[in-house]
């Protein structure tokens, strides 16, 4: 008696429970395969997938990943960084009234100098004419800052022996690149830091212009007076953060957050898990940050990657990171 278990093929004998097997891994194959709305294969994740409650059957919501920023109202600064010394106020060269030799210098940097009191002796003798050795007179009263010239040698009326400046109030030079003289004058804020206290920038402001650009070195000299010198010194070097554009309570954008549309350049903006395309007005570009004058008031979601296979009105699962 034949098994009704087993059919007959070709003179081999299949259990018929491995037709039934084939016929559902048939199935499923297909509907792993079956296109997108798109018209793309893609993956999609079990908790992605739902189920209708009138057929019975599955459907899909793809979602695009996406990695998304909040924007919050901030101020935009556009600065560029320079070199720059710290000098005292009110700065006197002390210069001799002949020339000749160099005899003795009575002043160091540091001292304190009162108008009219001798800093250095010169001797304009010539060989078979002798004369008395001529005093050299500062004209103002400060504190010494420096003495650049060197005892024992010649100097000519327009040689400097010492400078004369104001401790009280410092100030600091810088030499600004021509490429920004449009955005110079008065006023301007900058920061000062110095080496010796590099997380103590002191604020300072500009008060001063050269009214010519070196020839040499293409170049603007521009002073600077900080608010606080407690820790600044003449002669310092100093690094010197000068800002030329500051946009106070601005709504700001990473630039690779912008896309470009029909409509013109705009970002992709989630809400309600959601991505919607908003068209924005662009300001000042600043290092990779661009300021939005419209289109955006602050607090949204803007997606800033995961944007080439984005769509308006797609569906979107944020990731951190």
């Amino acid at each position: 008696m034949k098994n009704k278990n087993y059919r007959k093929n070709s003179g081999n004998t299949i259990p018929r429970k491995y037709f039934v097997s084939a016929a559902a891994a048939a199935a499923l194959t297909l509907l792993s395969f079956s296109c997108s709305p798109k018209g793309a294969l893609m993956r999609v994740e079990a908790s992605e997938v739902g189920f209708s409650s009138e057929t019975g059957s599955e459907h899909e919501e793809v979602k695009t990943v996406v990695r998304v920023a909040r924007i919050e109202r901030s101020d935009l600064e556009n600065r560029i960084k320079l070199s720059g010394e710290v000098y005292a106020t009110g700065r006197v060269n002390v210069m001799p009234d002949v020339g000749g030799l160099l005899t003795k210098i009575l002043v160091s940097p540091g001292d304190s100098v009162s108008y009219n009191q001798i800093v250095a002796y010169v001797d304009s003798s010539r060989p078979g004419v002798s004369y008395a050795a001529s005093p050299v007179r500062s004209k103002v009263s400060g504190t010494i800052t420096a003495v650049p010239a060197v005892a024992g040698n010649q100097v000519s009326v327009q040689s400097v022996i010492a400078v004369v400046g104001n401790l009280d109030r410092l100030e600091v030079e810088t030499r600004v690149p021509e490429t920004y003289l449009s955005y110079l004058r008065p006023g301007m804020k900058g920061r000062v830091t110095s080496r010796s206290y590099p997380d103590s920038p002191q604020e300072a402001t500009v008060t001063e212009l050269s009214p010519v650009v070196d020839a040499r070195s293409r170049t603007v000299l521009v002073t600077l007076v900080p608010e606080s010198h407690s820790i600044l010194r003449p002669g310092q070097a100093v690094t010197v953060d000068l800002v030329l554009e500051n946009h106070e309570n601005a709504v700001s954008v990473p630039s690779s957050s912008l896309t470009e549309r029909s409509g013109g350049q705009g970002v992709f903006v989630v809400e309600n898990g959601k991505a919607s395309w908003r068209g924005v007005g662009v300001g000042t570009k600043i290092d990779g940050v661009v300021e939005v004058t419209s289109g955006l008031s602050g607090g949204e979601d803007v997606v800033v990657a995961g944007i080439e296979e984005l769509s308006d009105g797609d569906l979107v699962r944020i990731v951190e990171g």
